[in-house]
């Protein structure tokens, strides 16, 4: 059965990836995140404290709250018994695919080449990070493994920006994974959210326009 996370996700398929110098400044940068429209909230590793974060998050209405950069087992087990709805790393981890599949979550580790990614897969990966695919081969890149790997959901992450998310999306990406175009820990520590809040909206109203003209394109063809 597909966790639920991944299910809200084909929906709204954006992933905010918190990190920040306090847990108060993650708290909030989460918040405005959440008050823009982009509710997948995920509070890395390396925000201290974390696990306090994700607890504090979980009563935000709509809110689907995970850890991410989860690179131990024990950090997937803290995250999880914070409430934990999805575990995400940069890399891929018989370890912590154990704990998050065993949990029922959705797992998403991060691999790059095709090799990697169907290696992932293989230990149980709901969703495959493509990681740094923004900053190395964008959608470009997700286009060509397209082909040979029709079936395995993948996230194009690192690197993504309001400009190249809906590109990867059209190349087949089912979900983007947003970190410093979206929740910059540098305006979290200037005490900017109401600019996080902005940004959100602005990656939200960019996918809402795409998905209708979408739509509306198929249903003249």
């Amino acid at each position: 059965m597909e966790p639920s996370a991944l299910t809200a996700l084909r929906e709204r398929p954006f992933v905010a990836a918190i990190r920040a110098a306090t847990p108060d400044d993650a708290l909030e940068a989460a918040r405005a995140v959440a008050k823009g429209g982009i509710l997948h909230l995920e509070i890395t590793f390396t925000v201290p404290e974390a696990p306090r974060v994700m607890r504090a998050l979980a009563d935000l209405p709509g809110a689907v709250v995970g850890c991410g950069t989860a690179l131990t087992a024990d950090q997937a087990r803290a995250a999880l018994d914070a409430g934990a709805q999805f575990v995400i790393a940069p890399n891929t981890s018989a370890a912590v695919a154990k704990v998050a599949l065993d949990a029922g979550v959705m797992y998403c580790p991060g691999a790059y080449t095709t090799t990697e990614i169907v290696a992932a897969r293989d230990l149980g990966a709901h969703l495959i990070k493509v990681y740094p695919v923004g900053v190395a081969g964008g959608p470009a890149y997700i286009r060509v493994i397209r082909d040979p790997l029709p079936d395995i959901p993948l996230m194009a992450s690192g690197g993504t920006t309001l400009d190249n998310a809906i590109p990867f999306l059209a190349a087949g990406a089912v979900a983007i994974g947003l970190g410093a175009a979206l929740a910059d820990p540098r305006l979290a520590a200037a005490g900017q959210f109401d600019e996080i809040t902005r940004r959100a909206r602005a990656f939200v109203d960019r996918y809402t326009e795409w998905k209708t003209t979408g739509v509306a394109a198929r249903a003249h063809a």
